[in-house]
């Protein structure tokens, strides 16, 4: 196995060796030169296919440029392709094609398993506390969140209508934007953004704190322009990569914080809570004919 410097990165060391390598690796050296976005997309026998070449040849080429595994090498090929980015922002790694059913029922329990227990050790019962006071207080509770957060926002909006608390959200994005430049000081804004850079996000966070509204933030426990602005934030564990297949922890997460801010107004308004709660549930289940 060649030695080669940890600092070093994939792209490099393969250039630097295209010259000595045998005619079927010289082929994967070349495609994931020419292709190093795809390659990281695909598995063993997927690389090998798209560089027409033998599975044998793809792990020989991990080995000419001295990596121990595959995985090693997609790990390595990453950090040169996200090079100018944070180690969050890059590719999920662990995507690859022709999963069985069987892994990925346990790669997902597993997943948030980790996620929620991850979260139970950075909640902030003083950040909770005050977010439900606050939207208590409120005289209209305006929800923001695009894609997987929207689905976030909704739940809260279905949530606290049911107990009579003053709430909106609007899916369309201009919608958002237009409710937030319309704020007013005695509403509150809550901002659903796990990675709280989301532009239409940060640019509704800061309108409604120009407009003197209550900003809460519920991002990932980093540092985001979302959270910088905020007067409280609720946090969730970094557990996903941005650049990923889909929300899942992160959405788990979310909607956990959301149960338990939801409980926690509930209770501090338990009377009224319950009427209204009774109330709705009378308006939405009528029987027929009644």
């Amino acid at each position: 196995m060649e030695e080669r410097s940890d600092a070093e990165g994939a792209l490099g060391i393969i250039q630097a060796r295209l010259r000595i390598f045998p005619e079927a690796e010289h082929k994967v050296a070349r495609f994931v030169l020419l292709e190093p976005k795809k390659a990281l997309h695909c598995n063993v026998r997927e690389l090998a296919a798209q560089s027409g070449v033998s599975q044998a040849a793809v792990i020989r080429f991990c080995k000419r440029i001295g990596l121990e595994s595959y995985g090693e090498f997609k790990l390595k090929l990453a950090q040169d392709v996200f090079s100018d980015l944070d180690q969050k922002f890059m590719l999920d790694l662990d995507l690859e094609s022709i999963t069985s059913p069987e892994k990925v029922i346990q790669n997902v329990i597993n997943l948030s398993q980790r996620g929620l227990s991850s979260l139970g050790a950075l909640l902030d019962p003083e950040a909770l506390d005050a977010a439900s006071d606050k939207i208590i207080g409120a005289s209209m509770t305006v929800l923001f969140g695009v894609g997987a957060s929207s689905i976030v926002a909704n739940d809260f909006l279905h949530k606290l209508l049911r107990i009579g608390l003053p709430t909106s959200f609007a899916h369309d994005t201009d919608l958002q934007v237009t409710a937030a430049a319309s704020i007013k000081p005695t509403d509150v804004a809550f901002v659903v953004s796990y990675s709280g850079e989301t532009a239409i996000m940060v640019e509704a966070a800061q309108q409604a704190k120009a407009r003197g509204a209550t900003v809460i933030s519920l991002t990932m426990d980093s540092a985001n322009a979302i959270r910088s602005m905020a007067s409280i934030n609720l946090l969730v564990p970094a557990s996903e990569r941005i650049y990923r297949q889909a929300a899942v922890t992160s959405r788990i997460n979310q909607l956990t914080v959301i149960d338990i801010l939801y409980s926690i107004i509930v209770s501090k308004n338990l009377d009224m809570s319950i009427e209204a709660i009774e109330r709705t549930m009378r308006a939405t289940h009528r029987r027929k004919g009644i």
